[in-house]
């Protein structure tokens, strides 16, 4: 057995109880996949239509990161959000994309939750960009599930994973070298 692979069903005790067998079903794993990879697309494609506007000026209006770190962070979030996207989406590196989606929104909770509850601002988190206005105080009700999906993403084995992904057009040399994040 494969160390990445976490156990299957039957050979790891772990495994037996109802996560094992939530996380064991594929079409579980599929569709949290392409629910989460559906949302990351549409958050980073809202952004990318104008990055300025969309994207740097959301993460000034939370007012959390410093200025002159408040502008990367804005450029490369659509970015990342894309990655995660197509990772999700095509079951290429499945582990890695659902790493950055549970970190990604855990610390967008953080973020909206702070601004919420410490500063008590109400603003628009930008969360989608051009394709519709989103409050934070909506949104925040997201982030947690999302960051569960994602733990369960990175937790399935890997034949739950990559059931229905692009996992078969890659060299089985470059899949064993990306064994931990794939």
């Amino acid at each position: 057995m494969r160390a990445t692979d976490m156990g299957t069903i039957g050979q790891n005790p772990a495994w037996k109880g109802w996560f094992g067998k939530l996380v064991g079903n594929g079409y579980v794993i599929l569709f949290c996949r392409l629910l989460l990879g559906a949302t990351f697309m549409l958050s980073a494609i809202g952004k990318l239509v104008d990055i300025e506007a969309y994207s740097v000026d959301a993460v000034y209006s939370f007012g959390i990161l410093p200025l002159w770190l408040a502008r990367p962070a804005g450029l490369i979030m659509p970015f990342i959000e894309l990655g995660i996207a197509l990772g999700l989406i095509f079951g290429v590196l499945t582990r890695l994309s659902a790493l950055g989606d549970a970190i990604l929104s855990l610390i967008f909770f953080l973020v909206k939750a702070h601004v919420l509850f410490i500063q008590g601002r109400q603003i628009d988190c930008g969360c989608f960009g051009a394709i519709i206005e989103t409050m934070a105080s909506v949104t925040i009700y997201m982030d947690i599930p999302m960051m569960i999906m994602g733990i369960m993403i990175m937790s399935a084995p890997v034949s739950s994973r990559h059931w229905v992904s692009f996992v078969r057009f890659v060299p089985k040399n470059l899949k064993q070298k990306l064994d931990l994040v794939w």
